[in-house]
């Protein structure tokens, strides 16, 4: 079980309901640190770290707007990992990391650092980005126009990125390979030697059509991360998921269940080349209360803030953490559930009940 720790939660008042913090002190290591250790201290078993490279806005295709209702900003992923890594007991941090901008060698250098200061406690997201204002922000080539009608319909958003998605899969095969360029067990050696150079070598293969990196790389690789993607129900997630992923996220809702999104997944997995079984995690944002009416009345007040109802790309969850428990205990015994990613709508309440409430009933 998981929490997917952004700003100050998911929700897009999270801001004008969370006790207190100055604007700066969510750029600071404090704040992140502080909610590692509370995971852990919880028996959270990983955390997750959002990438972003242009501001956040609400509304689709425009300028961030200047209202205050939202934190706008994130960090570096990979510097709060660092942290995370360095000064908190989490199991696991998974680190969000743009597919689309990124060469494969900084992502595979990046990540291969983390796996040595947190080794076997890192794992990889790699996220595709269709934003024009990402691509703005480092001059990369322009990508694929998503529409406004596109964005809450999965489907036209896979049709729309397919090329992306295809470039995403060489781009972590490409990773993949770079790790295997430079082992740690090339360091040191019988005869008290630093290093041994004949166990680095350049990419095993030439590289894929859009990547065709030759390595070695810069930094040893002690335990390659896992790769986890997050598949909005549509084929071209899911073919990205069952040709490279380890784990893959899947986004319930009242139209597509989950039992519905198991089942498509491994299909389109059963005709992937060279599939590797998947395990499946539910993705999913949670509005917390101590009883199911004030989870309600929770869900009200923040909708009433925001100035529309929450639409998001997974399932809202609103209840009591009894229930939840109840949930996700049938999902795992029922479909094979291996874990679940849950987004607090308000970190300092539903994030602090996850911890509180849920954890010691899922134990």
């Amino acid at each position: 079980m998981g929490i997917a720790l952004d700003g100050v939660g998911w929700h897009p008042a999270a801001w004008s309901h969370a006790p207190g913090p100055d604007p700066a002190a969510l750029f600071t290591g404090d704040h992140w640190t502080g909610w590692g250790r509370a995971a852990a201290a919880g028996g959270v078993d990983f955390v997750t770290l959002e990438d972003g490279l242009g501001l956040w806005t609400d509304s689709f295709g425009t300028a961030p707007d200047d209202t205050g209702r939202r934190v706008r900003g994130r960090l570096d992923p990979v510097v709060v990992a660092t942290l995370l890594l360095a000064t908190t007991g989490i199991p696991e941090v998974v680190v969000t990391r743009n597919v689309t901008h990124s060469p494969p060698f900084q992502v595979a250098a990046q990540l291969a650092s983390l796996a040595a200061v947190g080794p076997g406690r890192v794992v990889w997201r790699p996220q595709v980005s269709a934003d024009a204002r990402d691509a703005a922000v480092v001059g990369g080539a322009p990508t694929p126009a998503l529409e406004p009608e596109d964005v809450y319909v999965p489907t036209r958003i896979a049709r729309r990125l397919r090329d992306l998605f295809r470039d995403a899969e060489d781009h972590v095969r490409t990773v993949r390979r770079l790790w295997e360029t430079f082992p740690a067990a090339a360091l040191g050696g019988e005869d008290g030697a630093f290093w041994q150079p004949g166990r680095i070598r350049p990419v095993p293969s030439a590289g894929e059509h859009r990547y065709p990196a030759a390595g070695p790389l810069t930094v040893p690789v002690a335990t390659p991360p896992p790769v986890a993607v997050l598949a909005h129900h549509a084929l071209e997630p899911y073919r990205l998921a069952a040709a490279v992923a380890d784990r893959v996220f899947l986004t319930p809702t009242t139209e597509n269940p989950l039992p519905a999104l198991v089942a498509a997944f491994r299909q389109v997995e059963a005709l992937t080349p060279d599939f590797a079984h998947t395990q499946v995690y539910a993705d999913v944002a949670v509005v917390l209360g101590d009883s199911e009416d004030h989870a309600q009345d929770r869900l009200g007040r923040l909708d009433a803030a925001a100035g529309e109802p929450w639409s998001t790309d997974t399932g809202v969850f609103t209840g009591n953490a009894k229930r939840l428990a109840a949930e996700l205990a049938a999902w795992r015994e029922d479909h094979g559930l291996s874990g679940v990613r849950l987004r607090p709508a308000v970190l300092s309440d539903d994030a602090v009940r996850v911890v509180r409430d849920l954890t010691p009933l899922m134990r």
